[in-house]
């Protein structure tokens, strides 16, 4: 049997991947539930960086936030809160930035980020 070992930098790849994913978790129940509540285009919704002490929100339209789970290596973040070391901006405007996950992060990602 193969003993192999998991660097650490895959390591942190992947755990970022599944604090990423567990924010869209909520968010996409904040809008199940929010649903028929919402009277304007805007939705507050939790940012998706992978800082376990980030509680800070953003705001964003349906149709933003579709746009982003349409990839699920995909993710919403406050300007500023990127991680260069485990993600790519490919876009976003005043209020938030798309991140995209690489590497074994964006595998995990995908593994924990099918659409509900």
């Amino acid at each position: 049997m193969l003993n192999e070992k998991i660097s650490p930098d895959v390591r942190t790849e992947e755990l970022a991947g599944r604090r990423q994913s567990a924010f869209r978790e909520v968010n996409e129940q904040i809008a199940k539930l929010t649903d028929s509540l919402v009277t304007t285009s805007h939705r507050l919704f939790v940012c998706e960086c992978d800082d376990p002490n980030c509680a800070e929100s953003l705001e964003i339209t349906e149709a933003e936030y579709a746009d982003v789970r349409a990839d699920g290596t995909r993710f919403v973040v406050l300007p500023g809160h990127q991680h260069p070391e485990v993600e790519r901006v490919v876009g976003g405007n005043g209020r938030f930035l798309v991140v995209e996950k690489l590497g074994a992060a964006a595998e995990v990602a995908l593994e924990h980020g099918r659409p509900s």
